[in-house]
């Protein structure tokens, strides 16, 4: 019989999760629990459906998204907890009910160890605060970038100096077939 040690095999969701760490995160929530004071090892979860809200609403049926800085995570199957600490930008940030990408939503801000909704939705805050805003309004906004907009149609804008003419051959390679 081999004594040897069994390693479980990394999932997504761990390599997500590892790049992640130290980093602004917004997480689905499916429960959670607020963090365990020093010495203390049990957490009782509850159903984010189950929540009170700052003005004493419920989340009913709406998603849940918990912001923080992700300190650490632990998967077991089918399971993700993540324990977030407390924001580290401005105050300005919403709490309770929000229009969330064309939907209400509850955002809450950690700390808090969150057992991760499925399916696993994590993201990475954007760091300058206009941007955290049009996010809020719009999906993966982070990732946009700012080109001109020519009225011919995309892609017949102004060439920046920078890159250099390509000619363009596929009308004649295409004739040729």
């Amino acid at each position: 019989m081999s004594t040897h040690h069994t390693q479980r095999k990394k999932w997504d969701v761990d390599r997500l999760l590892e790049g992640l760490i130290g980093e602004q995160v917004r997480v689905a929530a499916k429960s959670f629990a607020p963090p365990p004071p020093p010495g203390t090892a049990t957490l009782r979860f509850a159903p984010v459906r189950d929540l009170f809200l700052p003005d004493n609403t419920q989340p009913a049926g709406l998603p849940v998204f918990f912001e923080g800085r992700l300190l650490e995570f632990e998967r077991q199957i089918g399971v993700v907890f993540v324990r977030l600490d407390s924001p580290c930008s401005s105050p300005e940030m919403p709490e309770g009910i929000v229009w969330f990408r064309g939907k209400s939503a509850v955002i809450l801000r950690g700390p808090a160890v969150v057992e991760l909704a499925c399916p696993v939705q994590v993201e990475r805050l954007p760091s300058d605060p206009d941007n955290y805003w049009r996010d809020l309004r719009a999906p993966r906004v982070q990732f946009e970038f700012a080109f001109p907009v020519d009225e011919r149609g995309p892609g017949n804008g102004p060439r920046p100096a920078s890159v250099p003419a390509v000619p363009n051959d596929f009308g004649r390679l295409r004739r040729g077939h």
